[in-house]
C-alpha cells in the first residue's frame, strides 16, 4: 500500500507525463512511462517483492489483449474496406439516404439506434462511423462536428445498451441488477438524449449543410472502384455477428475477411496492394479524403495499452487505493456531494489509469459498503454510468478515446466540444441527485421530529 504522498506523486507524474506527451505530439508511452516508474519503485520500497509485481504487471496486460484485438482489427478493417470499395460506397448510400439539412441530428440518432442493438461502441463507430466521417468530408460538415456526434450516439448504446459489457459491470459492481439499474438510468438517460438532439439540431441550422453535385454523382470514387450491392456484405457480416455476440476481434476477423474476397472480385486487388495497404493503409493521392492508416501505426498505441494494464495490474495487487476509497463520499455527506465526489475521482482514474474499467469497479465496488447505508444502490449506479463509464471516450489518452479517435480518425481534443450526450451526463446526473437528495434531507427530518399526539 503507497502512502498519501507516494500516491499522489504517482497520480501526478502519470498525468503531467501523458498531458505533456499529448500536448507537444509525442508517443503517449513516453509520458505513460514515468508514472509507471514512478508506481513501481514506490510499490518495491513499501514491500511489495519482485515477484508479486512481475505477476501484477503480466496479470495486467493479459487483461487488455481483448482491446489490443480490437486495435489490431481496427488497423486492417478500414484499409480493407476502403481498398474493396466498401466505403466509397457505402458513402454514396449515406449522401442519397441522409437527408443533409439534418445531417449530424440523423448521424448522432442512426449511431444510437445501432449501438443500442450491438452494445458496442468500437463496433458501432466501425459500421456507422467510417461511412459517415467519408460523407461528411464531401458534404462539408465540419469532421469534429461529425465525430462528435458518431462519438455520442455509440456511447448511447455503450452505457445504456443490455449487451453493452460496460452497462453490465457497472451494475456487477454496485451489487444490483441490469434491469433494476435500467430503470433508474432512464432519467439522465431522456435528458442527455434531448440535449444533444437539441444540440446537433441547432448545428444543423447554423450550418446549413449542401451536398455540392459532385458529391451527389461520385465520379470521382466511380473512377477508381467499380460499384455494386455487394460492397455492403463486410458491413453486413461485422453487424451481423455482433448481434449474435460474437467476441469483437472475431466479428472483425470475418469482415476483414469477406471484404477481402469481395474487393478481390470486383477491384481486382492483387494480394501485394491488400498486404501493402493493410500495413500501412490506403493512400491514393486523387482520394485524400480515403487515406487510412494501417497496422503499423497503431504499434505505439498497443504498447500504451499494454503498460497501462500493467499499470493497473499493480494497482489491484497492492491495492494502493482501497484505504483512501471509504473517505470518498463521507459518511455525512448529501447525495448531491457524494455524486461530485464520485464522479471526480471516477475521471482523476480514469486519467490515471487509461481504461473504463478500473473506475467503474474502483467506485462501485469500494463505495458501495457506505452509499448503501444511506442511498438506493442503483442510484450509485446511475452516477457511474454517468460519469466513470462515459469519462472514458473523453480522456485523450485512455484506451476506450484511444479507439474511438483511431476509428474516426479526428483527435480527442476536437472531437469532446461536440460529444454532448457525453459531458451533458454528469450535469444531469449531478441535477438528479441534488434533487433527489433534497427530498430524502426533506423526509429524514420529518422523521427525526415526529408531531407529538393530541391531548
Amino acid at each position: 500500500m503507497l502512502s498519501k504522498q507516494q500516491l499522489s506523486i504517482v497520480v501526478f507524474t502519470t498525468i503531467s507525463g501523458l498531458t505533456t506527451s499529448y500536448l507537444l505530439g509525442l508517443p503517449l508511452i513516453l509520458g505513460f512511462t514515468i508514472g509507471f516508474l514512478s508506481l513501481l519503485i514506490f510499490s518495491n520500497s513499501r514491500g511489495t517483492d519482485r515477484r508479486t509485481l512481475i505477476n501484477a504487471i503480466k496479470d495486467g496486460a493479459s487483461r487488455t489483449q481483448e482491446v489490443i484485438w480490437i486495435l489490431f482489427m481496427v488497423g486492417l478493417i478500414i484499409p480493407t474496406w476502403t481498398l474493396s470499395g466498401t466505403i466509397p460506397y457505402l458513402i454514396g448510400q449515406g449522401i442519397q439516404w441522409i437527408h443533409p439539412a439534418y445531417m449530424t441530428t440523423l448521424t448522432f440518432w442512426f449511431a444510437a439506434l445501432f449501438s443500442m442493438m450491438l452494445g458496442t461502441s468500437t463496433g458501432t463507430l466501425s459500421a456507422v462511423g467510417i461511412p459517415m466521417m467519408g460523407v461528411a468530408s464531401l458534404t462539408g460538415v465540419p469532421l469534429p462536428i461529425m465525430a462528435g456526434a458518431l462519438v455520442s450516439g455509440a456511447f448511447v448504446g455503450d452505457r445504456t445498451s443490455p449487451f453493452s459489457s460496460a452497462h453490465r459491470l457497472v451494475a456487477d459492481s454496485t451489487g444490483t441488477t441490469v434491469r433494476a439499474q435500467y430503470r433508474f438510468l432512464m432519467p439522465t438517460t431522456g435528458l442527455a438524449l434531448g440535449s444533444a438532439t437539441v444540440f446537433f439540431f441547432i448545428i444543423d441550422y447554423i450550418g446549413n449543410w449542401q451536398v455540392p453535385h459532385s458529391a451527389l454523382q461520385l465520379d470521382i470514387y466511380r473512377e477508381h472502384f467499380v460499384f455494386s450491392p455487394w460492397l455492403v456484405m463486410p458491413a453486413v457480416v461485422l453487424i451481423t455477428a455482433i448481434l449474435f455476440r460474437l467476441k469483437t476481434r472475431h466479428a472483425f476477423m470475418l469482415s476483414i475477411a469477406v471484404a477481402i474476397l469481395v474487393g478481390s472480385l470486383l477491384q481486382d486487388v492483387s494480394p501485394f496492394t491488400w498486404l501493402h495497404s493493410m500495413l500501412h493503409g490506403y493512400t491514393n493521392t486523387e482520394l485524400p479524403a480515403l487515406h487510412t492508416k494501417g497496422l503499423l501505426n497503431m504499434v505505439d498505441l498497443v504498447l500504451l495499452i499494454a503498460l497501462a494494464g500493467s499499470f493497473n495490474g499493480i494497482l489491484e495487487h497492492t491495492r494502493s487505493l482501497e484505504p483512501y476509497m471509504s473517505a470518498l463520499i463521507g459518511h455525512n455527506s448529501s447525495m448531491a456531494q457524494a455524486t461530485a465526489r464520485i464522479g471526480l475521482f471516477g475521471l482523476g482514474l480514469g486519467a490515471v489509469s487509461c481504461t473504463q474499467t478500473l473506475p467503474i469497479m474502483m467506485s462501485g465496488r469500494n463505495v458501495l459498503p457506505i452509499w448503501s447505508q444511506r442511498f438506493q444502490r442503483e442510484h450509485l449506479s446511475r452516477i457511474i454510468s454517468d460519469t466513470a463509464l462515459v469519462f472514458a471516450a473523453m480522456i485523450p489518452w485512455n484506451m476506450l478515446a484511444v479507439l474511438c479517435a483511431t476509428i474516426v480518425n479526428v483527435p480527442v481534443h476536437q472531437y469532446i466540444p461536440y460529444a454532448i450526450f457525453l459531458w451533458s451526463l454528469p450535469l444531469w446526473t449531478f441535477i438528479v441527485s441534488l434533487t433527489i437528495g433534497s427530498r430524502i434531507d426533506s423526509v429524514a427530518v420529518v422523521d427525526a421530529h415526529p408531531k407529538s399526539d393530541a391531548s
